[in-house]
Formats: structure tokens, C-alpha cells, sequence
């Protein structure tokens, strides 16, 4: 087993951290660093170093001054240096962890932003520098704390309501997997079952309306009962991981500590192939699944291999939300939709950067195309544009005039009902394409950042022989692709509509029925 430094003891100052970490005798330490998790935008700061030599083991004091650094949102990772190179991370120990959870851990760093310490993969210390929420307060830990006493008092009445949670995207969503997995138990179970099968929803979100029919079995985010019944639920069905059915990154809590221990059958977002995500849902990643479903063999295969789940935990039942989906495309009116993926080394980084990104400059070139604009004007073509959800505030980085541009801000229209209206896509790497595919419809993928995605992402699949649709590296490609596509009326391409068989196990409309009976054979 390789050897561990551990951190002993934490302490937070108004701007500024100590810790006492303990290291093999073995090792020869020399420095330690904070060090940015960011691919695009890396960055680390040194951290004073004492060492106190034991003869078993060494003991570290490690302090920084927070002040003096110029943090950037996103996560931070404390790291010791050997002579040798060798980088080692440092383990929280697990009554660090705990008191982590049950103590109030936190730099007010100045202009809203809080830093806090925390355990990431395999325990590791990490810092996560972010906008305070109001889901900060004392008043939201005093919940948390009363609805997991709760919950432990009565743990064999919980066990006996053998609760199913379902949800969605920052439990703001009703739109993919999740929701029509659950629209389908509202509207087919028999009442009894339909009893114990509750969805999780912000009153806040755009589409909380569209939920409020169902009443009792929706469950109000960041409520009390939302706490509890997190507690409390047999088993979790979400086109998510864990993390999105509560507070977005939030300080170490004893709700999440219980949550990542729960069952929950993974509906996915998105078919697993484009981007490699098995170092955060593998069996071994960060938020780990009981059950991953999945929508072919091909993907089935890709999951078994690479995430290291074994097949029977793998099942192949479809996507629940392509029961409802059905070719609504114009005939007067075509519409090409442009839905690109988001950027993770975007996230959170302040609209100048997004500006001055590769990523805003291409995708606005594009919007602002006049020579394909007045092509499109002349076959009746408009282009719409949607933004992906953790790029939303960036909109207004596109609001140009263009009568054959439609921006779409995320939440104001139904993502299924853009995708059964539109007769083609544009996008990059998004999972979406699938859906467009799964209907017949052309995709094209313009992907100028290839080579930047692969560094940060890596895909499971060769993107530059296997993909569905036509692959485009410029803008003039592009262009020249989109036109050849409008003259033919948007038809698919032969080559690409023989892959489908292969890639779709299911085209019955079927998939609901068959996720409810996995569970059931489970004995959820």
C-alpha cells in the first residue's frame, strides 16, 4: 500500500490556514504547494514548510498566508514535494473529516467568496474557493443537523416507506431522464406504489410549474423534508450524480456525508462516449454509481471496460426520455440548432475571460456570419442558438443583431422540444447529438478545440473516424457544410444512418418501463 501523509490538525485564521500533517520517515520532503485544478488556466502558490523529524515518522507544519494569492474559483490542492519530484497529495484523516462536518470551516476572503477546506477523491485535502451562497447560513446547518437526528431516531420507520428519490441538473430541472421517469410512475403505477415515488424540485427554477401537478410527491428543495427524505430514500434515480441533488459544492455536511453512501441508478445525462468521465462516475471515481443504465451495447461496453462495473449493474434500458420524442421539424420553416458543451475551464471565470475565450470568439464568429446569414435568409433557414446551463450567465456575450439568430437562455424553452423542432444540429462534443440522431436528423460536430478538449476531457471513441455525423475543424468548413446540408433538404447522410443500429438497442418507446422494472427486480 503506498504511503500517506495525513493531515492531524486543521485551523483556519481570518486569512490565512495552519495544518499539522505526519509523514513516513521514508519520505524527504522538501516543499509544499497550493496547487490551481485547472488544465486551461494552471496556477500554484508555495506554502511555508517546518519540518519536526521523528524517528518513524515526520511531522510538517504547513501554513499560507491567503492574502498574499490571487485565488481563481474552483478547487485547490495541497500538495508536499519529495527531493525527487514526486508530488503527493495530503489525506485528511478521518477525525479531520469529522470535524470538518460537525465545526463551521471558512476564509471570508473579501467580495462574497468563501474558502473552505474539504475532502475530495480518496480523502484528498482540497480547497474550494467559491461565491458565498445562501445556503452558508447557520440556519441551513441547524436543518441539516435536526433532520439527520431525526432520521437516525426513526430509521426503521424510514426503512419501511422504501422511499425512490428522483431528480435532475441542480434539482432544477424537469426535462431529462429523470423527469420522465417519474412523469411515467405518476401516470402508470398503481396508487399505492406512486406513494413512495418523490421528486426533488426548486421552487425557483423556470419549470417548477411544470412539476406542481404532481404536488405531494414533489419535494421542495433545500426544505426540511427535502433533508430528511434525502436521508431517509431506499434509492436515488437521477440523470445526475449525487452532488446534484442538494446545495451546489457545498461545505462538508453530514446530508452529503449519508448521501454519497445511498444506492442510486444512474439515468445518465448523456450517452457515455465523447468525453471520459470515469474518473468522477467509475466505480473508483468521485461520485461513484450502484447502477449505471445504459443505451446499447456499444456504450455498455465502454462502461464495463472503463469504469469497472460489472455488466449485471450495467443495464441496457434506454434513455426515459426518448419515449416522448417524436420529428416536429417545419416544413415552411427550417431550424438548425447550435447547442455546443460547456468548457471546464471556463467554469466560473468571470466573463472577461469567457470573452476573450477561443471558445465565445468561435461560436460568436459564427452567429455573426454575413454571408451566412443572407444564405440562410434566402432558403427560409433560421439558426438557434442554446446556451449550455453552467454557461447560461454568458449569454449576453452573444447578443448580436441577426434576424436569422435565435439565442434560447437556458430554462426558457424545453431542450426536447428544440431537438424535435430542429432539422439538423451543430454542436462539439455534446451529448445531445444523440437525441438529434436517435431521429433521424443530421448532426455536424465543429470541433475547433479539438486537441484543447482531448488534453482536459479525453474521449472514449475516436472522434476523428467513429463519430455519427460530418466533422468540421473551421468556421469556413462549417459554413460550407451547413449549405450543403440546406440544399439537400437536410437529409441524412447513408454512411451515418447505418450506424444506428449498433448505437440504439431500442427505438420502442419502451425505456420508461423498462428502467421501473430494473428497479423492481433489484427489490428497491
Amino acid at each position: 500500500m503506498a504511503e500517506k501523509i495525513m493531515v492531524r490538525k486543521l485551523k483556519l485564521r481570518q486569512k490565512s490556514f495552519c495544518l499539522a500533517v505526519e509523514a513516513p520517515g521514508t519520505m524527504e520532503i522538501c516543499e509544499a504547494k497550493l496547487v490551481y485544478r485547472n488544465v486551461i488556466c494552471p496556477a500554484q502558490y508555495p506554502l511555508k514548510l517546518e519540518v519536526k523529524c521523528r524517528e518513524e515518522k515526520k511531522e510538517f507544519t504547513v501554513s499560507a498566508d491567503i492574502s498574499a494569492m490571487e485565488l481563481a474559483p474552483g478547487d485547490w490542492d495541497v500538495y508536499l514535494y519529495q527531493k525527487n519530484g514526486q508530488q503527493v497529495p495530503v489525506i485528511l484523516d478521518a477525525g479531520t473529516r469529522l470535524r470538518l462536518i460537525l465545526g463551521s470551516y471558512e476564509i471570508k476572503t473579501g467580495a462574497g467568496f468563501i474558502l473552505f477546506p474539504m475532502g475530495s477523491s480518496d480523502h484528498m485535502l482540497t480547497f474550494r474557493y467559491r461565491a458565498e451562497s445562501e445556503y452558508d447560513s447557520p440556519a441551513v446547518a441547524a436543518k441539516e443537523f435536526l433532520a439527520f437526528a431525526i432520521w437516525k431516531a426513526l430509521k426503521p420507520y424510514w426503512e419501511k416507506r422504501r422511499i425512490w428519490l428522483v431528480y435532475e441538473k441542480y434539482a432544477r430541472e424537469a426535462q431529462d431522464n429523470g423527469f420522465y421517469f417519474f412523469q411515467y410512475c405518476m401516470e402508470e403505477l398503481p396508487e399505492k406504489e406512486k406513494k413512495r415515488v418523490f421528486y426533488i424540485m426548486d421552487k425557483k427554477s423556470v419549470q417548477w410549474k411544470k412539476t406542481e401537478k404532481y404536488n405531494k410527491q414533489i419535494v421542495s428543495f433545500m426544505s426540511f423534508k427535502h433533508m430528511l427524505y434525502l436521508l431517509a430514500a431506499r434509492v436515488y434515480v437521477a440523470s445526475d450524480s449525487r452532488a446534484h441533488s442538494f446545495a451546489w459544492q457545498p461545505k462538508p455536511n453530514l446530508i452529503t456525508r449519508e448521501t454519497s453512501r445511498k444506492p442510486i441508478l444512474f439515468l445518465q445525462h448523456g450517452v457515455t462516449a465523447f468525453k471520459r468521465v470515469d474518473k468522477n462516475f467509475g466505480q473508483k471515481g468521485s461520485t461513484p454509481m450502484t447502477h449505471f443504465a445504459v443505451t446499447s451495447k456499444f456504450e455498455q461496453d465502454i462502461v464495463t471496460k472503463n469504469f469497472g462495473y460489472a455488466q449485471e449493474n450495467v443495464p441496457i434500458l434506454g434513455f426515459c426520455r426518448w419515449d416522448v420524442l417524436e420529428n416536429r421539424a417545419s416544413e415552411t420553416e427550417k431550424k438548425i440548432l447550435i447547442m455546443p458543451t460547456w468548457r471546464s475551464w471556463l467554469e466560473e471565470q468571470g466573463n472577461e475571460v469567457f470573452v476573450n475565450s477561443q471558445y465565445c470568439k468561435c461560436y460568436r464568429s459564427l452567429l455573426e456570419n454575413k454571408e451566412l446569414e443572407n444564405f440562410l435568409k434566402k432558403h427560409k433557414v433560421k439558426l438557434v442558438f442554446h446556451i449550455h446551463p453552467k454557461m447560461r450567465e454568458y449569454l449576453n456575450a452573444f447578443q448580436e443583431k441577426n434576424e436569422r439568430v435565435e439565442l434560447i437562455p437556458h430554462g426558457s424553452r424545453q431542450l426536447n422540444e428544440l431537438i424535435m423542432e430542429c432539422s439538423m444540429l451543430i454542436t462539439d462534443y455534446s451529448s445531445v447529438s444523440w437525441d438529434v440522431y436517435y431521429l433521424g436528423k443530421p448532426v455536424i460536430f465543429y470541433q475547433f478545440d479539438y486537441e484543447l478538449y482531448m488534453k482536459a476531457h479525453g474521449s472514449y471513441i475516436d472522434m476523428e473516424k467513429e463519430l455519427f455525423g460530418d466533422r468540421c475543424l473551421t468556421e469556413k468548413e462549417l459554413a460550407e457544410k451547413i449549405k450543403e446540408y440546406v440544399r439537400n433538404d437536410f437529409a441524412e447522410k447513408e454512411r451515418y444512418g447505418a450506424m444506428r443500429k449498433e448505437r440504439f438497442a431500442y427505438t420502442d418507446k419502451n425505456n420508461c418501463r423498462r428502467t421501473l422494472d430494473y428497479l423492481k427486480s433489484k427489490g428497491y
